[in-house]
């Protein structure tokens, strides 16, 4: 029993420690840029439903972002204080940058009904 126990606490730990805690902070007006049209750009603020569905999101999934390199392909793109933020059908990435070299750093999986009007700025 203290084998299990011993274990489960090890996993548990070992679980809680690849996640991290992070808080983004949507600016007053963010620019959306399309994946598949990137001289497209859609201006979003609070007035925005789609807006306003990003920044409820990620006020209620600022734990369990997983680190990540690399870049991903499709979706839609914004930049918002220190980060991009690109939405994929099934993935929320967060970038260090998007200006010179973008690097992803954060991603968190999402269900393909999550986040589904600003998906379909992209469509």
């Amino acid at each position: 029993m203290k084998k299990y126990v011993l274990v489960l606490s090890t996993l548990l730990l070992l679980l809680t420690g690849c996640s991290k805690l992070i808080d983004v902070q949507l600016d007053t007006e963010v620019i959306v840029f399309l994946s598949d049209d990137g001289e497209k750009q859609i201006p979003l603020t609070a007035k925005d439903a789609e807006y306003v569905m990003l920044k409820e999101w990620l006020e209620q999934h600022k734990a369990g972002w997983l680190s990540t390199s690399g870049r991903y392909s499709g979706g839609i793109y914004l930049t918002s204080g220190n980060y991009g933020i690109q939405v994929t059908d099934s993935k929320v990435v967060l970038y260090s940058s998007i200006r010179d070299n973008p690097t992803a750093i954060y991603a968190q999986e999402i269900a393909r009904s999550d986040l589904k009007e600003l998906k379909n700025l992209g469509k």
